[in-house]
């Protein structure tokens, strides 16, 4: 992948082309950001930059045999390991590259749970085992193919069992000649403390509102420049998030969201139980948007609440509806709400059933939007 075809972040892409073309590349590399914001996209952008036979000043050259085959992820010393549902007979990365090459052409910001969900398994945890610590062991006995760098990219290292991190950790502290391991995660606190000690740290922050909002109006073209700010502001700079919003809808989910509050907060149950079953048809994915967004939008609201109106950044009807339902949220309910929201979100993952998840957290709303501070 090209730096250039990676969304913003002009300031760490400089610095990393200038390490390498400086030869100061650390053995071992990780990128760490949120999901959404580019971390794999730039960890790829880096590999093919590596193993690019006609270096530029500001990219790779994307013409050279090299570059031809690390675009495709199928250069010979590019090296895929992930995670995987482990069983009795699919311990090892290999047989699953060639789908996971193709969920990363398809979206370079993949997350776990669209990878998750393209494998379509019974086993909805995904982890890497001690096997495929011993494939990447075995990966890089190999000699390199083209005679210039072995790169090993790993993908969400914190889903490595223990043993299988432990088992990484001598091949880290002594790798073989011109191997650079290149970790890309999204949540430091699950990796072990050795392997965060054994590698150079590179920081993927989020998307900047300007440079996503810029990124939608290129792949939108339909899509007005004030709705795409609106969109990315919301985004809270995810990419995913920013795309399912323009390419489903994001007014819906608003209305959704207001109107279901509004439902809550009157206590109309038979109101409610309609959008528990309208919750049920939204599918997985769009739930757990629906959610996130509710999550945003709540966040505004304590910001208005808490009166620092200049760190609210809605627009619109929102901007209206941040100012009414703020009104609503005191020192009594305003954590609680969080709380059953985020809540909901971990159930979701868990493939609760929704019709029922969402029942039971309009319950609780109902609740919580009634409560008055303590005097």
């Amino acid at each position: 992948m090209l730096f250039s075809k990676v969304i913003g972040h002009a300031t760490l892409k400089a610095k990393l082309i200038g390490n390498i073309r400086e030869g100061r590349v650390a053995h071992a590399q990780l990128f760490m950001g949120p999901r959404g914001g580019g971390n794999l996209p730039m960890a790829l952008a880096y590999a093919q930059y590596l193993l690019c036979e006609r270096q530029g000043e500001a990219d790779s050259c994307g013409e050279c045999p090299s570059c031809l085959q690390t675009v495709k992820l199928e250069h010979p010393d590019l090296h895929l390991t992930f995670p995987i549902f482990l069983a009795e007979k699919q311990k090892y990365c290999e047989p699953f590259v060639s789908d996971w090459r193709t969920c990363v052409l398809d979206q370079p910001y993949l997350d776990a749970d669209r990878w998750r969900d393209h494998l379509e398994s019974d086993n909805k945890q995904l982890r890497m085992g001690v096997d495929i610590a011993q494939e990447i062991q075995r990966k890089l006995s190999l000699k390199s193919f083209r005679g210039g760098y072995k790169v090993m990219l790993i993908w969400l290292p914190e889903l490595m069992d223990t043993a299988a991190a432990n088992k990484l950790l001598k091949v880290l502290e002594e790798p073989e000649p011109n191997t650079v391991f290149l970790l890309v995660s999204t949540d430091a606190e699950q990796l072990l403390t050795t392997i965060l000690s054994r590698a150079q740290l590179t920081k993927v922050p989020a998307l900047r509102p300007s440079d996503l909002a810029d990124a939608l109006s290129d792949r939108f073209p339909g899509l007005a420049l004030e709705e795409a700010l609106a969109i990315a502001l919301r985004s809270e700079g995810d990419l995913l998030d920013a795309v399912d919003m323009a390419d489903q809808g994001e007014e819906e989910l608003f209305v959704f969201f207001r109107d279901w509050l509004r439902s809550c907060y009157k206590r109309e149950v038979g109101v409610v139980s309609e959008f528990a079953e309208g919750f049920q048809k939204l599918g997985r994915e769009r739930q757990k948007s629906l959610i996130r967004y509710g999550l945003y939008m709540i966040r505004q609201c304590a910001l208005q609440w808490q009166e620092v109106p200049e760190l609210v950044r809605v627009l619109g009807q929102e901007q209206e509806f941040v100012q009414n339902f703020s009104k609503l949220l005191n020192d009594a309910n305003a954590e609680g709400i969080r709380r059953e929201l985020e809540t909901a979100h971990v159930h979701i993952e868990r493939n609760a059933n929704p019709k029922i998840l969402f029942t039971d957290l309009s319950y609780r709303m109902m609740g919580l939007l009634r409560m008055t501070a303590p005097a």
